[in-house]
């Protein structure tokens, strides 16, 4: 009995973790400026939608570069 809750142990741990690694490294890059503009608008309402695009681009990048998280 005890051999077999370490072994569900084991393998509830292991799927945990693979899934946890494709989720990491899958293709999509999270929410774009349009759909977090409504947001940064009540963060910062005394910026105007231009700087708060190139403060977006400063933070996160222009989607042609390689993404902070992603390695080459």
């Amino acid at each position: 009995m005890k051999k077999r809750l370490i072994s569900l142990g084991l393998v509830v741990a292991f799927v945990l973790g693979i899934g946890n690694v494709v989720y990491a490294n899958s293709e999509t890059e999270g929410w774009g400026f349009e759909e977090m503009l409504p947001f940064m608008k009540q963060m910062h309402p005394e910026m105007n939608e231009q700087k708060m695009e190139q403060m977006n681009q400063n933070c996160h990048g222009s989607s042609d570069e390689v993404p902070m998280n992603k390695q080459l």
